[in-house]
């Protein structure tokens, strides 16, 4: 009897731990700054418009769920192909910055070509960031999100 009340007590204490550990991450992740959370390196997992993947429909797409986005802490950037380049190349580097109480994504892009691009963060937490850009001169004109996976 003894042991088993023992065992309990145990069990109890570390379901408390890891409950309290667990919260703890939350709580940390949510006094970190966007910028904070930004400033890592993201894969492509997926491109999505209207909420459905058209990775999948769009193969000419498919060349870009290899490229890697550095955010790096000094305000710089590199969008990296990895082994399937896109054509045109969807590679790049420049400086970012947040702007627009932080809600928006400010690319400053100076290779391969000097240009501005904003991007509004529709999600952003620990592992994935999820941007929004409108596409105009592309054979399906519209609003596009791409879900990057921290890496």
């Amino acid at each position: 009897m003894k042991r088993t009340l023992k065992s309990l007590v145990v069990i109890s204490l570390l379901s408390l731990f890891a409950s309290c550990e667990d919260g703890m991450v939350e709580e940390f992740q949510e006094t970190l700054s966007k910028k904070d959370l930004i400033t890592h390196t993201w894969k492509v997992a997926d491109v999505k418009t209207a909420g459905v993947s058209i990775l999948p429909v769009v193969t000419r797409l498919q060349c870009i769920t290899d490229n890697i986005l550095t955010f790096n802490p000094d305000g710089s950037f590199i969008i990296d192909e990895g082994a399937n380049v896109c054509s045109p190349a969807f590679a790049g580097s420049g400086t970012w910055s947040l702007v627009e109480n932080d809600t928006v994504i400010k690319w400053n892009f100076t290779a391969p070509e000097n240009r501005e691009v904003f991007v509004p963060i529709v999600e952003l937490s620990g592992t994935t960031l999820r941007i929004s850009y409108h596409f105009e001169d592309v054979p399906l004109p519209g609003t596009y999100e791409m879900v990057l996976d921290r890496q």
